[in-house]
């Protein structure tokens, strides 16, 4: 006779199912938190609250809650579908994360009582459902143990709140911080500005955010154990903001530096960068940025924030884009560099760290009627519009405008990295050794005092630990003097490059003026005779002409520095000739800017220096003109430059020349940083700008020319101008010595 029969479930297998399902109390605790992504929350508060046989864990969210059949045929049922049924949460759209049907073991493998309150935001009153797992034992079937599920007063907004008693194990701090770190998955995008929209849309998702507290006793005010901020942010070096007004005003400004001071808000604008008060843009209006940004140097970060900061911001590193308080993509994406900084990098790999992976930041764009930005038909990005091309042209100005900055006040740059330790990186490693030596000295210096407490003794241990300060001291002298020379190295490698780039090119150039110099001169002859009447053709030709011989003669003078420093050998220099030779070579140039270019050099004193490359003082005229231009270009005064040297027999003689321009000159307050590397005035091009024009504004020039002087033997400073000019750089290098 046959029978149907049923499968009969011990209570013990909850136990077993959430010991074997969770083995770990951090992974039961991270599958808690999930459930409130899954249930759109914006937040999710963990908290522990005293410690030993009465401590207990509160897991608390904002999500939606859930209703009484959601409690019944979802959490407190095995095998649950819901969330095969529905794989994407209700409000936001979020794919759910939770792993189904374990949420029940999670809390059981946590503590030995559970009591679970949740409300929805139509609900006049909230549940409450109280389990003590320790019911749950062996020789009892599940469906003879009960639960208790209650109506609570409501309290508040929606949300869940699960509550753990009797807990199995201890929590440490680093336990509670790797639970965030797993988490981190989970709240991305993670604005680091609040993003407002500027249109009614329940839709939008704000993102999501995990907080951690500890509290001692039920007196005791919860204190903060970990978020993103103490997790993340709070270790980035510097904090960068820009800001456009309706009327199209741009500022930037440096809220936070770890490597020196900060910048107030200062006028920008990136294709006026030499102004003082730029104008304003003409298309771009409201938006907003703030981004965060990290040197990745293990040597500025400690070894454990280091390796997580750097895993964070090599997948999520970049700037954000949000319009109207919707996420666009793919701008801030793992492979998308819409603003260029990667190339930037790679390019130009001994200049400032600017990459991707060194900025975590957001842009904000107030756009209701969608006039200034419109989408794709396809939603994958913006159009580009003239606004957007302004957003990406400012932007990438900001950022590099602030790299170089905070790359000054560090006194040194990155570098993609050496080949070789440096003989200043051994000496370090064996300073390392004297130290050594110096803390045992110290120590037994320390138990001979403690042991006898002599006089004698306690001297010799006060002098061992003035002698470790003294060595630890040096030591990191000696490391500042590696870097720095490290840094050097770097800039001389890149200068270097780019002069024989130039010399390259010159050559090059020269070599095709020869080759058609007198080919075009038979074309212009036969041109302008065939349209003699054609008087507006005549001043093109003239026009094409004098360009023409510009550039001939500005080839022929790179040329002839080119030869000079080619002969890598050192003689003395005579600077009349170098002046006049310049003032050659530039009086084409310095009357098509209008430029007044005067020299006045001794009639018969060659003004001979001692031994150095004549390339050299080339180099130092080159670069105070091309710094006067720019002056005066921003003043309206006109436009003169006077050269004057001479010969000064004080009691230690030297040559000396006095190079005035009437720009808008110096300020005060940087007269002693100009000759610093990195220092500048000028804002930043955007990151995808020619080389040539990231070359012109790193803040390199001037300290190229106090290195110059420097090694000469010769100074080089700020003096008062003549009469009507604005600004007087004044060079002394030694003379000619009879033997030379």
């Amino acid at each position: 006779m046959s029978k149907e029969l049923f499968f009969e479930t011990d209570a013990a297998i909850i136990t077993r199912l959430g010991r074997e399902l969770v083995a770990k109390q951090e992974t039961a605790l991270i599958e808690l938190v999930k459930n409130g992504f899954d249930a759109d929350a914006t937040g999710v508060e963990i908290v522990l609250e005293g410690s030993g046989p009465k401590a207990s864990l509160e897991v608390r969210d904002n999500g939606s809650g859930m209703t009484r059949r959601e409690l019944i045929h979802g959490f407190m049922r095995l095998a649950s579908d819901l969330k095969v049924e529905s794989p994407r949460s209700p409000r936001f759209g979020r794919r759910r994360s939770g792993r189904k049907g374990i949420g029940r073991f999670a809390a059981q493998r946590l503590g030995d009582r559970l009591v679970l309150t949740t409300k929805t935001e139509a609900a006049s009153v909230g549940l409450r459902l109280s389990v003590d797992w320790r019911r749950f034992v062996h020789g009892r079937r599940l469906e003879d143990v009960t639960v208790d599920l209650d109506e609570v007063p409501a309290s508040g907004g929606p949300g869940t709140t699960i509550r753990i008693e009797l807990l199995r194990d201890a929590w440490s701090e680093p336990q509670l911080r790797r639970c965030w770190r797993g988490l981190l998955a989970l709240q991305q995008p993670f604005p680091v500005i609040p993003v407002i929209p500027v249109i009614n849309r329940e839709d939008i998702d704000p993102g999501f955010n995990v907080r951690i507290y500890r509290s001692g006793s039920e007196f005791e005010d919860e204190t903060l154990v970990t978020d993103m901020q103490t997790e993340i942010l709070d270790h980035l070096h510097a904090v960068i903001e820009m800001k456009v007004d309706d009327h199209g005003c741009a500022g930037w400004c440096l809220s936070k530096n770890e490597f020196g001071p900060v910048r107030n808000w200062a006028p920008i604008h990136h294709e006026h960068r030499d102004a003082a008060q730029p104008p304003n843009y003409k298309y771009l209006k409201n938006a907003i940025m703030k981004a965060y940004y990290v040197v990745l140097d293990p040597t500025l970060l400690s070894s454990l924030v280091y390796t997580r900061v750097r895993d964070v911001l090599s997948k999520e590193g970049g700037i954000r884009l949000y319009r109207n308080g919707f996420r666009i993509t793919p701008y801030g994406d793992p492979d998308d560099d819409w603003l260029g900084l990667d190339e930037a990098y790679v390019t130009r790999t001994v200049l400032m760290p600017i990459a991707n992976r060194n900025f975590f930041g957001v842009i904000q764009l107030e756009d209701p009627d969608g006039t200034l930005f419109e989408e794709h038909t396809s939603r994958e990005g913006l159009i580009e519009t003239s606004s957007f091309l302004e957003l990406k042209g400012l932007t990438s100005s900001v950022l590099v405008t602030a790299g170089t900055q905070l790359a000054e006040d560090r006194g040194r740059k990155t570098r993609a990295g050496r080949s070789s330790r440096s003989s200043a990186g051994r000496a370090l490693t064996d300073f390392s050794a004297v130290k050594s030596a110096a803390y045992a000295a110290r120590e037994a210096a320390e138990r001979l005092a403690k042991d006898k407490a002599t006089p004698e003794a306690q001297t010799a241990a006060q002098r061992a630990a003035e002698t470790v300060n003294l060595v630890e001291q040096k030591q990191e002298e000696l490391g500042a003097a590696e870097a720095q020379l490290a840094d050097e190295f770097a800039m001389l490698r890149f200068l270097a490059t780019l002069g024989m780039t130039t010399s390259e090119f010159s050559h090059e150039t020269g070599m095709t003026f020869d080759a058609f110099r007198l080919d075009f001169r038979r074309v212009f002859e036969v041109a302008v005779q065939a349209k003699l009447d054609d008087r507006t053709f005549g001043e093109q030709a003239a026009r094409a002409q004098a360009m023409l011989n510009r550039l001939d003669t500005l080839t022929s003078y790179l040329n002839g520095l080119a030869a000079a420093r080619s002969l890598r050998g050192m003689r003395p220099v005579s600077l009349s000739k170098a002046i006049e030779t310049f003032q050659h070579g530039m009086s084409a140039q310095a009357t098509s800017q209008e430029i007044d270019l005067r020299i006045e050099t001794p009639p018969f004193d060659a003004l001979y220096t001692r031994p150095m490359h004549e390339a050299e003082l080339a180099s130092i005229l080159l670069n105070f003109y091309t710094n006067a231009v720019k002056a005066m270009k921003r003043s309206k005064n006109r436009r003169q430059i006077l050269i004057v040297a001479d010969r000064v027999d004080d009691t230690e003689p030297q040559v000396r020349f006095r190079f005035s321009d009437t720009g808008d000159g110096i300020l005060d307050d940087n007269r002693e940083r100009i000759f610093d590397p990195f220092f500048t005035t000028r804002t930043a091009p955007s990151a995808g700008a020619s080389d040539t024009e990231h070359a012109s504004g790193t803040g390199l020039g001037l300290w190229i020319v106090n290195q110059i002087i420097t090694n000469a033997g010769g100074e080089v400073s700020l003096t008062a101008p003549p009469s009507s000019y604005s600004t007087c750089f004044e060079v002394w290098l030694p003379p000619e010595a009879e033997n030379e």
